[in-house]
């Protein structure tokens, strides 16, 4: 008779992973929401606490030293880098979270893991993008080359709105382009908005 570690297969031996797993971020994200939703503040128009702010700097880059132990294929120098400016912000927290929103994020331009080199990884994690089996990968608009997974640059940006690798101010270059939607709206709706009170004026 068969044993039961024979019968449910828990003697085979395991199979190692082909890549490193990336840091758990479900907390890091709620805690994200939570300061920069302003509805989710007892008064909408407070700033966020300087330290809650500070800890969100931390977590992040306590998330990307596990990555960087974990992982023997992360570029040490960009993780270094990114350590080191979310260490500093974190020293020295913003007024507020000026990263991009998810509405950004879902935009970004997604990848086909086809049209990459098969040598290529991230940037960040330094995992090859042909070994993940369920690869997303995102190109920043900032660079044709700049190519990510998902999973590791969106905190970042969430939280910086930069590209991580040039530095390049994509949460300020959105705020600008809504910023000049609203305005050409606000522009075009105006000689309209005169047209309705002179007629009601003079009807």
């Amino acid at each position: 008779m068969a044993s039961y570690e024979t019968e449910h297969a828990t003697d085979a031996p395991r199979q190692e992973q082909t890549q490193p797993r990336r840091p758990d971020m479900s907390s890091f994200l709620s805690h994200l929401s939570e300061i920069s939703q302003p509805d989710s503040r007892h008064r909408p128009d407070a700033v966020p606490v300087p330290a809650d702010v500070s800890a969100l700097y931390r977590s992040l880059a306590e998330a990307f030293q596990v990555m960087q132990r974990d992982n023997d294929n992360a570029d040490s120098d960009l993780l270094s880098n990114l350590i080191d400016s979310l260490m500093g912000s974190a020293e020295h927290p913003p007024r507020e979270v000026k990263g991009v929103d998810e509405e950004y994020i879902a935009a970004l331009e997604r990848v086909n893991i086809k049209k990459v080199k098969k040598d290529a990884d991230c940037p960040i994690c330094g995992n090859p993008f042909t070994e993940d089996p369920h690869p997303l990968l995102v190109r920043l608009p900032c660079h044709p080359t700049h190519i990510f997974d998902l999973e590791c640059v969106r905190p970042w940006l969430l939280l910086n709105g930069t590209c991580p690798l040039d530095r390049a101010d994509l949460a300020q270059r959105e705020r600008d382009r809504k910023q000049k939607l609203l305005d050409d709206i606000k522009k075009n709706a105006a000689p309209e908005d005169d047209e309705e009170e002179w007629d009601g004026l003079y009807g």
